[in-house]
């Protein structure tokens, strides 16, 4: 189980990671749509990399939710999640029996560094990451 604050797709040696999480209330209901704050990371293959400055609005994460029960349950093809700040993009992408490529781009302070990765998972390890963001 990860630490408050966190949540963790893992599948071998490769993962994706929210952690330090926060949200403002206070901004979600002024209408402000950077109300969340957190890192991203990803470990693919042999290349990993951190994205130190992501934000986004609470519906976002509470869609991801959503998106990733859809697809487990066979019933979308794919979810997506961008955070605002730098535009980074994350999706997750079914083949209809289960497998899943999670695949996307994640920028580094001021967007000067990026990584670009994919790797397949299986549904088996979304219902921990779901019940983690659910957490957030």
């Amino acid at each position: 189980m990860s630490t408050p604050g966190t949540a963790r797709l893992e599948y071998g040696d490769d993962s994706f990671e929210i952690r330090c999480f926060s949200h403002s209330e206070e901004d979600e209901k002024s209408g402000n749509p950077y109300n969340c704050s957190f890192y991203m990371s990803v470990n693919s293959g042999e290349f990993s990399g951190k994205s130190p400055c992501c934000e986004c609005d609470y519906t976002d994460i509470k869609e991801l939710i959503t998106q990733l029960e859809d697809l487990i349950d066979f019933k979308a093809d794919e979810a997506v999640f961008r955070e605002l700040s730098y535009d980074s993009i994350i999706r997750f992408v079914g083949d209809g029996c289960g497998h899943i490529t999670v695949s996307g781009t994640i920028y580094g302070d001021a967007k000067i560094q990026s990584l670009c990765f994919e790797f397949m998972t299986d549904q088996t390890v979304y219902p921990s990451f779901i019940d983690e963001l659910k957490r957030l």
